[in-house]
């Protein structure tokens, strides 16, 4: 399970960097994240890196140059500089002035796209998923309501895949600003104790929907099992956070920034949600193995701790445990301390010839 949980931290971070383009051989020192905040590269300034702006807004000026890619999550991005690399766009707006030159592609999705007269782009542009099949059917008409059908119904999947993501990213956020301690506690659980949380939200996860289901059973306790029912989707939604919580602390160590536990929460779970159910998504049979084993891991140190509300371990354990044992052969119970100077006997009346 420990092998497991940190296979999953190293795919989410081989995603979040796995942009083309030859900047990310110089080192993510040189990448710039803006987060919610407001980015402007001047004229004559260069980013020699990549640019990723997570609901923020970024205004590259007149004469600026970026070396790499710029990708928008969510914000607005004002170009009238040069880039070398491609953009990208995930919701949000894109901005294209007069003098906006772009050297790779230019892909939007769920996103706005405004481009003036002058502005360049060498690459390919695409607005949405466009199909590389076409079928011909000789001598058959397809009514022109299905072609429409068929060719908008990919695109509302996937800009509900992106909306849900945003979702979860926006409900990190609210949850880690009004439970920050709670959300300490749970991520410091699932770090020291992978095996042991895994194994709990395993044991929860097959046995917990029996034990409801039974409960329901007998019609008086329907209420009970509800209650249990709405506790386990809680307990699952605040343990999927917390990973994300844990993924965006990461991030941030890795990148030696110094984001507030709202920020790190927002974009790690993010990245998380768009790693994991992306793979649901795309990858048939066996991707919903990858949200269920997320979900099994936060849910059952959601349990471990009770919704955050205790440390794991516990500090009496860490205490007991960190003590120093007492020697070889010699049990706690008949160890005899020794005085630190020697004992002054009184005198024998015995002795007295008085």
């Amino acid at each position: 399970m420990k092998r497991i949980f940190n296979f999953i931290f190293v795919i989410v971070l081989l995603a979040t960097f796995a942009l083309p383009g030859p900047a990310y051989a110089k080192g993510f020192q040189d990448d710039k994240i803006v987060a919610g905040g407001t980015f402007i590269l001047t004229n004559g300034d260069t980013l020699d890196g990549n640019l990723l702006i997570f609901g923020g807004s970024a205004t590259l000026e007149k004469g600026s140059q970026v070396n790499g890619d710029v990708v928008l999550l969510g914000g607005t991005l004002n170009i009238d500089g040069q880039i070398t690399g491609n953009v990208v766009g995930f919701g949000g707006v894109v901005n294209l002035g007069q003098l906006a030159v772009v050297e790779g592609d230019l892909t939007t999705l769920a996103a706005t796209l405004n481009r003036d007269k002058g502005s360049r782009v060498e690459g390919q542009v695409v607005n949405g998923f466009q199909t590389p099949f076409h079928f011909e059917f000789p001598g058959v008409t397809v009514p022109s309501a299905q072609n429409v059908r068929l060719s908008v119904m990919p695109i509302w999947s996937v800009m509900w895949f992106f909306f849900r993501t945003f979702l979860w990213a926006a409900l990190a956020v609210l949850v880690v600003m009004f439970l920050p301690a709670a959300t300490h506690r749970t991520a410091d659980a699932i770090v020291s104790q992978p095996v042991l949380v895994g194994g709990i939200g395993l044991i929860t996860t097959v046995i917990a929907p029996l034990l409801l289901i039974g409960i329901a059973i007998t019609i008086i306790l329907i209420p009970i099992s509800l209650v249990g029912a709405l506790a386990m989707v809680v307990a699952w939604f605040f343990g999927r956070i917390v990973i994300g919580f844990e993924v965006g602390r990461r991030m941030a160590e890795m990148l030696k920034q110094d984001w507030p536990v709202a920020v790190a929460a927002g974009i790690g779970t993010f990245i998380l949600a768009l790693v994991v159910d992306g793979a649901n998504e795309v990858i048939p049979c066996v991707g919903w193995l990858f949200p269920v084993m997320v979900g099994m891991l936060g849910l059952g140190a959601v349990i471990l701790t009770r919704f955050g509300t205790q440390t794991y371990p516990p500090t009496g354990i860490e205490s007991s445990v960190t003590a120093t044992p007492p020697g070889p052969g010699i049990s706690p119970a008949s160890r005899v301390e020794e005085p630190s100077e020697p004992a002054i006997l009184p005198p024998d009346e015995s002795q007295n010839t008085d």
